[in-house]
């Protein structure tokens, strides 16, 4: 592109995505379970069988994502409309359940059309729009989710002592629905081409890539069917499992230990510390991996995953707030063990020729973890009335994860060949497609 002192129209389109994905991202996994006691004690369900819409959503998510994916790769700003709207609906669904049956019936539906309006459309339109500085507008567009979670969780949490949940889970979905349409309607645009631009950085030369990066990148990059013969690579799985089981269970089932040990007011306060340090971690981490590797900085965040756990074991009343905020605070670290850790890995990890087909299986066994991490944590904190056997259970999965981890990224070694960093530029044209492709094996 030529230069020019205005802003790349390419950055409305994260701020968008910012705002709309981060807030579908928000609804779907970070605030989710603040509804739970308000909501069971109303309707006469149990902690589990609430806790059970979250492997309703993931399952529903693994199933439709393939054919999502292509609607949106095909008719994007259409599709996102329509998504936008399902989602809004089935969220103010929620507010009108009375049965158990309903309530996975409207779960359902839930996933459905979160899966049009969470991962997918950052992976589509900033592979569109951006070809530099793509880690970047990927991670602020991600980072959203923190934010509008923070947010979202203090309104929640007021609409519920003060007005209840129906109210809150109207509200909200009132309030999704005519943002978006407006975010969607004025500023997301379907490619640069259709603006008459190109993407961010498609004009640089080969020549001028290698002097601003380092020439060459060592990536596995072989074909998946021989890539699921090597301990390496299933090691790798095993531990992308347990990201999710780890991961995941935390996220859904905090608000609820937090609620019950601190009270909804104290526990709205601890959520909103974690999410604000999150959203500047989400960031930073990216630099992190550039500059320390894998090993070194996802130790770093597994330890932050420890040092959630640890204080919380020992936390046993109200009083003791100090233990409590010390694990929300590291929780705002130790939260990307689910989301940037395990994307980065992969992106430094496999190749370019096989990586739509690699990524979508790692995704897999990730979200596989999340469905049976939510309810498996939530059973095992109702069966002992307590959550510390969860905080001991978490601990040894997360240094469990780590050593996987280093064992997969050490035996991959041997099979990494030369990359070129300016071979990327010739998929560029297909970078959609390897995005479609990420999510549709997932």
């Amino acid at each position: 592109m030529k230069e020019s002192t205005k802003i790349f129209y390419g950055w409305w389109i994260v701020i968008a995505l910012m705002a709309v994905s981060g807030s579908a991202l928000a609804l779907t996994i970070t605030t989710f379970n603040i509804y739970l006691n308000a909501f069971t004690k109303e309707v006469g369900l149990s902690a589990t069988q609430f806790a059970l819409c979250s492997t309703i959503i993931n399952i529903t998510v693994m199933l439709f994502s393939p054919k999502v994916g292509k609607i949106l790769q095909q008719h994007t700003k259409k599709a996102l409309l329509i998504f936008l709207t399902g989602f809004c609906l089935s969220y103010a669904a929620f507010s009108m359940v009375t049965h158990v049956v309903a309530l996975y019936v409207v779960a359902a539906l839930f996933g459905f059309f979160s899966t049009g309006l969470t991962f997918i459309p950052p992976n589509i339109l900033v592979n569109r729009w951006f070809i530099e500085k793509k880690g970047l507008a990927m991670s602020i567009a991600l980072s959203g989710s923190a934010f509008f979670g923070m947010l979202l969780s203090k309104y929640i949490t007021y609409c519920i002592q003060y007005f209840g949940f129906t109210f809150a889970y109207q509200t909200v979905a009132a309030m999704m629905f005519v943002g978006g349409v407006l975010l969607i309607s004025i500023l997301i645009k379907d490619s640069p081409e259709s603006m008459g631009l190109k993407a961010l950085g498609a004009d640089l030369t080969h020549s001028k890539l290698e002097v601003s990066s380092k020439s060459k990148l060592t990536l596995v990059d072989i074909d998946p069917k021989i890539l699921k013969k090597k301990p390496f690579f299933w090691s790798m799985l095993a531990a992308q499992f347990l990201v999710g089981f780890v991961g995941g269970g935390i996220v859904l089932q905090l608000p609820v230990y937090l609620q019950n040990t601190f009270g909804m007011q104290q526990a709205a306060s601890f959520l909103v510390i974690s999410l604000g340090i999150m959203i500047f971690a989400k960031i930073i981490l990216g630099w992190l991996y550039d500059k320390f590797g894998c090993l070194v900085t996802t130790s770093a965040v597994a330890v932050s995953v420890l040092l959630t756990c640890i204080p919380f074991m020992f936390t046993t009343s109200s009083q003791m707030w100090g233990l409590g905020l010390m694990g929300v605070m590291f929780w705002g670290i130790g939260n990307c063990i689910g989301t940037v850790t395990p994307a980065v890995i992969a992106s430094k990890t496999y190749g370019p020729n096989h990586y739509g087909e690699v990524y979508g299986i790692c995704l897999r066994f990730q979200t596989l973890g999340i469905a049976l991490g939510v309810p498996a944590i939530s059973m095992i904190a109702t069966a002992t009335h307590s959550f510390t056997f969860v905080w001991i259970i978490c601990s040894i999965f997360t240094v469990l994860l780590l050593g996987l981890y280093a064992y997969g990224l050490h035996g991959s070694q041997k099979y990494r060949t030369p990359i070129h960093k300016t071979s990327y530029l010739s998929m560029t044209g297909n970078a959609n497609t390897i995005a479609i492709a990420s999510e549709a094996k997932s």
